[in-house]
């Protein structure tokens, strides 16, 4: 079978993008043909296809008159890419794929790329990573107020204008709730055939915004249990690792981490959040908590494996959340708070806990829980391996994939015949 895998960025840029490479090469591995279309950008991977990917473009770092001069190019680019579309249907005339799967295609690409697929009767699938699809912002989480927000689920965009929620700029949230309303009307994600959710939590959404349930089809995500290899053994301390900034709760992870004095925390990453966390261990007197910084590569999974268990304490709707996968295929049992798909992950007393965001009590509780019991971390940790093997990895994540590929590419042939 010949995929076409789309998204944005043809490199590592965050979790969308290691999904899709974890994802490339499981389908290649076992015979299939993968053509990527991104966008061209100077970190992207070498590719031969890369001819044929849409002209990079940056919105990030433009002083407000750039914004403006370059308004009419911002436009074009994010709610309807005629150059983007123009590329793809190059690529599609080229390789004539059996089926497309999306990932994150918004802004850089748009959705004029749906359209170019479907004119050719190609079947199209997208992973949803984020709430772009109900949300302009794609966060369901106003940054600057740190408040979770739902209020454009019904399609009431303007509300991202008037709490200026994306990047707190009157501009770019009335480019964004302009983009959304445009998208609507045009009911333009009709295209897709079928919305892969990651979490429930997120499929549950984009019902809430109308999108049909047959339509919506829940599989975890899948990475390569053989990089991070099962570790039950573990050194006196426990872990967070991720970004540093305020909708991950990790001041809430310190505030519990201050009525344990005993535990070593060691808190893997960095962000602009740094510096709070910081004075607050400072200012509070909190013992045993380290700041590593970025680590990568071997150090990282050295960290995690040897960690009795991890902590992720997020305020947000985090979706799936990669670092449960990868802490799980280490044997390592993770503590999570109760918002978005998080719990769907966690097992409450068999491979982790559940507590409510924002509860010191509650996660204090949890772990010390897990602290003082090293026996009940270690028989956690192993469930925790067992569910990685069963649930993300490439074999299951493939035999599922492949049954939506079929289906879709049946019956999208069988429509056009017809």
């Amino acid at each position: 079978m010949k995929i076409l895998m789309v998204d944005k960025y043809y490199f590592i840029k965050g979790g969308a993008e290691r999904y899709y490479f974890e994802l490339t090469k499981t389908l290649e591995e076992r015979g299939h043909e993968v053509i990527p279309f991104s966008m061209k950008h100077p970190n992207n991977f070498p590719t031969e296809y890369e001819d044929y990917f849409v002209e990079n473009i940056e919105f990030n770092g433009l002083t407000f008159a750039e914004k403006i001069r370059r308004a009419p190019e911002i436009l074009t680019r994010v709610i309807w890419s005629t150059k983007a579309k123009e590329a793809i249907l190059r690529l599609v005339d080229k390789v004539k794929p059996d089926i497309a799967h999306l990932h994150m295609i918004d802004h850089q690409l748009s959705p004029s790329i749906l359209q170019g697929l479907k004119e050719q009767g190609i079947p199209i699938i997208q992973t949803c990573h984020q709430y772009k699809h109900v949300c302009p912002s794609y966060r369901l989480y106003i940054m600057h107020k740190n408040q979770i927000c739902e209020k454009c689920i019904p399609g009431k965009y303007y509300h991202a204008v008037l709490e200026k929620c994306h990047k707190n700029s009157l501009s770019a949230s009335a480019i964004v709730a302009i983009e959304s309303y445009i998208h609507k009307w045009m009911n333009i994600y009709d295209l897709i055939d079928v919305f892969h959710v990651p979490s429930r939590f997120l499929g549950k959404k984009l019902q809430e915004a109308g999108y049909p349930s047959d339509k919506i089809w829940h599989c975890f995500y899948t990475i390569n249990l053989r990089d991070y290899p099962y570790h039950p053994e573990s050194d006196d301390y426990f872990v967070y690792y991720g970004r540093l900034s305020e909708e991950k709760g990790i001041l809430t992870l310190l505030k519990a981490k201050k009525h344990l004095p005993e535990p070593k925390l060691k808190i893997i990453g960095d962000g602009p959040q740094r510096p709070v966390l910081e004075g607050f261990v400072r200012d509070h007197r909190v013992e045993n908590v380290e700041f590593l910084g970025n680590r990568g590569g071997e150090e990282l999974i050295s960290l995690v494996q040897n960690s009795r268990f991890v902590v992720v304490p997020s305020e947000w709707y985090d979706n799936s959340p990669l670092v449960i996968y990868e802490s799980f295929s280490m044997g390592k049992p993770v503590i999570v708070s109760t918002l978005g798909g998080m719990p769907e992950l966690v097992e409450p007393g068999e491979d982790g806990f559940h507590f409510p965001p924002g509860d010191v009590d509650e996660l204090t509780d949890r772990i010390q829980t897990l602290w003082q019991n090293p026996e009940l971390c270690k028989r956690m940790g192993e469930k925790a391996r067992q569910k990685a093997e069963r649930e993300f990895s490439p074999e299951s994540h493939y035999d599922q994939l492949m049954k939506i590929y079929q289906r879709l590419t049946r019956t999208v042939r069988s429509d056009v015949t017809m």
